[in-house]
């Protein structure tokens, strides 16, 4: 459940611009890594270390019809890292995958959000940040599917994408060093290409 909240909450703040959802998905994802974390093998195990007392604290690792708390996990952290420059999810996220590569090649099906996870960690988030007021600009990133693009827009807040951004421009970055600034939805989408 609190992967999937990171997950969503960070999606949210992609989707809406505020502000607040970031802040709940760095709230989340605090209190998952600090109670859930297993910090001798890595991964999430599915019970808090506060919780009632079982006879073995499982972890998910396969992705069944939904995916795994930790392939959800690996993939948020990421997301959420690349929008906030936190590195402590990125090394968690590196953890979790580290977990899940003993048994991927078993059945790579099994894995399948988690391969997703090690895609984007291979290739990398594209950041975009869309400064002021530029709804023609957010529309562009969200014109069509992109799975390694995170957009940050609408309320600032902080994170090392939005320090020296003018206003009407888009900024396509990877981390966080950008190319130039695009104030037309054309530059944009042909940068995003």
């Amino acid at each position: 459940d609190h992967a999937s909240l990171v997950d969503a909450f960070v999606r949210l703040g992609e989707a809406t611009g505020e502000a607040r959802w970031i802040a709940e998905a760095r709230a989340v994802a605090d209190v998952m890594l600090d109670h859930f974390w297993d910090v001798d093998h890595g991964g999430l195990f599915t019970t808090p270390d506060d919780g009632e007392t079982l006879v073995a604290r499982q972890k998910e690792l396969f992705d069944n019809a939904t995916p795994s708390a930790n392939s959800t996990a690996a993939v948020a952290l990421y997301r959420l890292a690349a929008l906030t420059g936190e590195s402590r999810y990125t090394n968690h996220a590196d953890r979790i995958l580290q977990l899940v590569a003993a048994v991927v090649e078993q059945a790579p099906p099994a894995f399948s959000l988690a391969l997703a996870a090690a895609e984007l960690r291979r290739a990398g988030a594209t950041e975009v940040v869309v400064a002021g007021e530029r709804p023609d600009l957010v529309a562009v990133v969200a014109e069509r599917w992109r799975p390694g693009v995170v957009l940050a827009w609408g309320e600032r807040y902080d994170s090392p994408l939005w320090e020296a951004r003018t206003d009407g421009r888009a900024y396509v970055c990877r981390e966080y060093a950008c190319q130039a600034p695009q104030d037309t939805p054309e530059g944009l989408r042909g940068q995003l290409a």
